[in-house]
């Protein structure tokens, strides 16, 4: 592989643990964001997950234990002292096009990369994401920003990806019969003021797209709306479909399909890009319930 020359760089630091126990500290180390992608891009072959280690980003505290015994970077969420990369584990994905669409519309103008993980099959992906930040979090903002990142993206993430003292398995590709995928997107790094004025924003944006509605919708009433509404009508009828599928817990991808097919019933149909905005939005909510 050639080496990455990115155009957008930064420092980060990698605490390297020989498995998942919390004392088996081996190396810190501090590089360039670049060389860690070069590092995630190539997989080692081996049956066995762990066969290179797991590492957290970030840094970790030592700890003396009752004998007086000293665990170097003695992983545990008290010990963090901060992490500089999310990142973001999604193992239930039932299209990696739509998700890595998403990826390039919410992070467009950010650097991320992913990659896909021991588990993953070509008809049951599962994939690592990671987006550098230009500065230390400490572990409460780290469990912040995640959550927000992950919001934003709007498909469902591991929630263990959330926890500041996470370690995560350096690639490992079961055969060289198992397919490995990497894709990264060389852009600025996102700054932490821009996490913390999303933050801010975000409680209000959702605000914006509650919809009151009774406690319980009658037949008619679904019946009436079903079929496509007329213009002035639409986006309220769709966010209350979208609603009702999501709260009877329909496959995302179902309800995604049956938003474009009902849109075409409306006269006029709205433009997809605010069917695929209203998607997104009822379906963050329903996540965030």
């Amino acid at each position: 592989m050639e080496k990455l020359n990115f155009k957008n760089d930064t420092q980060i630091s990698m605490v390297w643990y020989e498995n998942l126990d919390a004392t088996s500290f081996i190396k810190f180390i501090q590089c360039k964001w670049s060389d860690l992608v070069e590092l995630l891009s190539i997989p080692q072959y081996d049956t066995n997950k762990y066969i290179r280690g797991v590492a957290l980003y970030g840094d970790v505290a030592d700890e003396t234990n009752i004998d007086g015994k000293i665990h170097q970077r003695y992983r545990k969420d008290k010990n963090i002292l901060y992490r500089n990369i999310i990142v973001l584990d999604y193992d239930e994905i039932d299209d990696l096009k739509r998700l890595n669409d998403a990826f390039k519309t919410t992070l467009g103008n950010i650097s991320w990369f992913w990659h896909t993980t021991f588990n993953h099959y070509t008809d049951s992906p599962r994939i690592r994401l990671f987006i550098p930040l230009n500065k230390k979090i400490s572990p409460d903002e780290y469990r912040k920003y995640s959550k927000l990142i992950a919001k934003e993206i709007g498909f469902k993430v591991d929630e263990g990806s959330y926890q500041p003292s996470r370690v995560m398995a350096l690639p490992v590709v079961k055969s060289k019969k198992n397919v490995f995928l990497k894709v990264y997107n060389d852009a600025p790094i996102i700054k932490v003021e821009q996490l913390i004025k999303l933050s801010k924003l975000y409680v209000e944006k959702n605000k914006s797209i509650i919809v009151k509605t009774p406690m319980k919708r009658s037949s008619e009433h679904w019946k009436e709306i079903a079929y496509g509404v007329a213009d002035g009508e639409r986006n309220n009828a769709l966010t209350s479909l979208l609603g009702h599928l999501f709260n009877h817990h329909v496959d995302e991808n179902i309800i995604y399909s049956f938003a474009l097919l009902w849109n075409q019933s409306c006269k006029p149909p709205m433009k997809e890009r605010i069917v695929n905005s209203t998607f997104k939005s009822v379906m963050k909510m329903h996540y965030n319930s």
